[in-house]
């Protein structure tokens, strides 16, 4: 009888670098991607490329992996790894779809990673370079920052598009986003998270919008997994989303349900109609936008020379690559570089992408005019004058002349003053009223308050209409200096005003006006008057009688608990509030 052993050559691994080592070696990742979504109309912007560990019997977080790799000096073999295996299946992706690559911020320079994403490499793959987006990790510091910005210049200089990802999180901060001048920044889960429930986040966020907007740059938002988190970003203006709420990564490149296709195509209907509602009279850049001259980045200048020769007219022209603009220029300029001696010999027979100029200010087409009159007013002087390129989600829509933009504004200005309060310069009546109406029958969040001066018209009696005059400018002074939140402040007339928040909270609000408004009003009146603290006045019956110091009744609404569809009954419960708060001593408030 023969016994058999048999000696099992299966060696379990017991260290993190005894794991990683057989992921590499025996080249267990497997690629995942998960869409990002534009948060317009639900179109699939591109997929980021997540990498997984394929042989269930290697336990090792993910991140854990990237550590080890770096920390064992084998970060480039596992990165290469799973580049290729994120590229094997690039061809299935789809034209024109983003391929979004995380890549380890200390690895990007080295030689090997440089070899293995060059434009003919990425070829073999059947992906266009251009739709390649390195997307710099945090997994790691940057250890040589010289060495970093030098990398990402050198592909920036080949048109490779950079995105900064967990902005908000770590390094990534603003100098990052400064030196770097990505294409692209990502927005860290740890702000997206519950956003619908934090202002704060909410103002981090629109800030954020605003900049990138601003600046030409795509804002995406990641770790969507709510609908109400969905809507919020909507209506801040963010631009692009991800998350599990969106699409989950998969092995394959999907769409994204239609529902929630439709859903994002809703809120953003939604906030493009109460931003045009909700905007006074002002009006979008898009309105103003005309097509202007256009270029291929491979025209010779010398065929430019000649084309705006023989059209007088053409006084500005951008240089497109992919519907995209990637340069400006202005006739002056192209007269100077080709003026001079040798200028027209030296450059002539130059493609346009080799002189033109590449800082010019765009902006998307959904900014308001007024936000892009004062960008342009910021630029340097020899750029003061230049029209602005204006943009929708990244794609030339056209120009906007300085004199279109400064007569729009001009208009803006006397159509405000006709709608303002003399006085104050406050809106008046017609914008107050667009405004609550937006509130009301809309489903965000609001509190609005209505503010009444208690005994101003015995003030008013006593001390004559001039200082009553000040005593109301007084106040909405309080008021504008209070709303640090963008908060809508308006004037009813007399010693009516009306102030509408944006958020719930409106009680912090009310005490800081409250608390202005009692160390300054003292100052408007005689020593003898405050020591008594009185004055004497008549009353509406004409019968003389002592009244107080002026001080402030205010009664709030928000929709924290009711919500109103009608007008009516929004003006009936406040003006009961407002009884109330009328019968109350001294300044007072009262929110429901």
């Amino acid at each position: 009888m023969h016994c058999i052993i048999q000696i099992s050559d299966h060696f379990t691994p017991k260290t993190d670098a005894e794991i990683l080592d057989r992921i590499i070696d025996g080249k267990h990742i497997r690629s995942v991607y998960q869409p990002i979504v534009s948060l317009a109309d639900g179109e699939i912007l591109g997929y980021e490329a997540l990498s997984r560990i394929s042989d269930d019997h290697l336990q090792m977080d993910i991140e854990q992996m990237f550590r080890t790799a770096d920390r064992t000096n084998r970060a480039w073999e596992l990165e290469a790894l799973c580049r290729t295996k994120t590229l094997e299946r690039a061809v299935d992706m789809g034209a024109e779809k983003k391929l979004f690559l995380n890549v380890n911020p200390n690895i990007i320079h080295d030689d090997g990673f440089k070899n293995g994403f060059t434009k003919r490499r990425l070829e073999e793959y059947g992906l266009d370079f251009r739709n390649v987006i390195f997307e710099i990790t945090e997994r790691v510091a940057v250890l040589d920052n010289h060495a970093f910005l030098s990398s990402i210049d050198h592909y920036k200089r080949q048109n490779y598009v950079i995105a900064i990802d967990d902005v908000g999180a770590g390094y990534s901060g603003l100098s990052v986003i400064s030196d770097v001048r990505p294409n692209l920044i990502k927005l860290d889960m740890a702000l997206v998270r519950n956003i619908d429930k934090d202002e704060i986040k909410q103002l981090l966020c629109k800030a954020l919008a605003n900049f990138t907007s601003g600046a030409g740059i795509k804002l995406i938002a990641e770790g969507i997994e709510t609908e109400e988190e969905l809507k919020t970003l909507i209506k801040l203006g963010v631009e692009f989303g991800q998350g599990y709420f969106l699409g989950i990564p998969e092995t394959s490149f999907a769409d994204i349900a239609p529902g929630k296709k439709e859903m994002i195509r809703k809120y953003h209907a939604k906030k493009y109609g109460e931003q045009r509602a909700g905007a006074s009279i002002y009006t979008i850049i898009a309105h103003l936008s005309k097509p202007g001259c256009t270029f291929s980045p491979d025209e010779r200048t010398e065929t430019i020379y000649e084309t705006l020769r023989q059209n007088p007219t053409i006084t500005e022209f951008t240089v497109l690559e992919g519907g995209s603009a990637v340069g400006f220029m202005t006739r002056t300029d192209l007269n100077e570089i080709l003026g001079g001696r040798y200028g027209f010999t030296i450059h002539s027979k130059k493609t346009v992408k080799q002189i033109i100029h590449t800082d010019f200010l765009r902006v998307n087409c959904s900014m308001p005019v007024d936000q892009v009159s004062r960008l342009a007013m910021q630029r340097p002087l020899e750029q003061l004058y230049n029209p602005i390129v204006v943009e929708r989600e990244g794609q030339y829509l056209g120009i906007v002349t300085i004199k279109d933009l400064l007569d729009t504004c001009t208009k803006i200005e006397v159509d405000t003053a006709i709608h303002s309060n003399p006085l104050t310069r406050l809106p008046g009546n017609l914008l107050i009223e667009k405004e609550i109406m937006n509130r009301i029958f809309g489903d965000a969040p609001y509190c609005i308050t209505y503010y009444d001066i208690d005994n101003f018209k015995a003030y008013n009696d006593g001390y004559g209409f001039q200082n009553g005059d000040i005593m109301l400018a007084l106040v909405a002074d309080i008021l504008k200096n209070c709303a640090i939140r963008d908060e809508f402040v308006g004037h009813i007339g007399g010693d009516d005003f009306i102030v509408i928040c944006d958020y719930h909270d409106g009680e912090s609000f009310c005490k800081s006006v409250i608390d202005e408004f009692a160390s300054h009003v003292l100052s408007l009146y005689h020593d003898e008057d405050v020591r008594n603290g009185y004055i004497v006045s008549k009353n509406r019956s004409g019968v003389t009688e002592n009244f107080p110091i002026a001080s402030l009744s205010i009664a709030g609404i928000s929709n924290k608990e009711r919500a109103y569809r009608d007008i009516d009954d929004f003006s009936r419960d406040i003006a009961q509030i407002k009884k109330k708060c009328k019968q109350q001593l001294g300044n007072y408030f009262e929110i429901h």
